[in-house]
């Protein structure tokens, strides 16, 4: 269950000039019952569905899922936004942080049309990294775009993800077969790359 992705276009966002705003500019929360219909809104958008991944193939997630999803020990989820502004811009999780083996597919989504800041997603990304690894005790964090998908590519490296591979011919988009490009995350890698100016 790995996607990334944004509303009110076909590309995930890209995060540019990190540096552009101290991380006090974007808060964090666990999600709560309100943000089931905010979710379920942006994942009923093709532009953002055609992205993600739920297993199997399924795209959407029905209302049942969401709150199991949402309520589940299974994944690390917070909501984020612009400080000054109570609407969330968007999600970002890490799943299957329960598994024997520390290890759990990291996945976003923003909503491009609410209130935000060069860099705000790399930033909000990298703290629930950074809490996912502190919390849970993970050793890797594995996370993919499509082929096609340069925004997130893009996002995922700045993150410090690293490329690891091409997984051909698996993600469906609009009749048309995709590649997915496969990434993986671990703790040195993000401190690493957090130390960097």
């Amino acid at each position: 269950m790995n996607a990334h992705t944004t509303g009110q276009g076909a590309r995930p966002d890209a995060a540019s000039t990190v540096g552009a705003a101290t991380p006090s500019a974007c808060w964090l929360r666990e999600p709560d019952g309100d943000d089931v219909n905010t979710i379920q809104a942006w994942l009923a958008q093709p532009a953002i569905s055609q992205w993600f991944d739920f297993g199997l193939g399924r795209q959407q997630l029905s209302t049942l899922a969401l709150h199991l999803m949402l309520h589940s020990q299974r994944h690390h989820i917070r909501m984020f936004g612009r400080t000054g502004h109570a609407l969330a811009s968007g999600l970002v999780a890490v799943s299957d942080v329960t598994h024997a083996f520390g290890t759990g597919p990291f996945w976003v989504l923003r909503d491009r049309s609410r209130p935000t800041y060069p860099g705000m997603t790399c930033d909000a990304s990298s703290r629930v990294l950074h809490d996912t690894f502190t919390r849970y005790g993970l050793h890797c964090i594995t996370a993919w775009a499509v082929q096609d998908n340069v925004r997130s590519q893009r996002l995922l490296e700045r993150i410090g993800f690293r490329r690891i591979g091409l997984q051909r011919a698996c993600h469906l988009m609009g009749g048309e077969l995709f590649g997915r490009i496969l990434y993986d995350l671990t703790p040195e890698d993000l401190a690493d790359k957090g130390s960097r100016p």
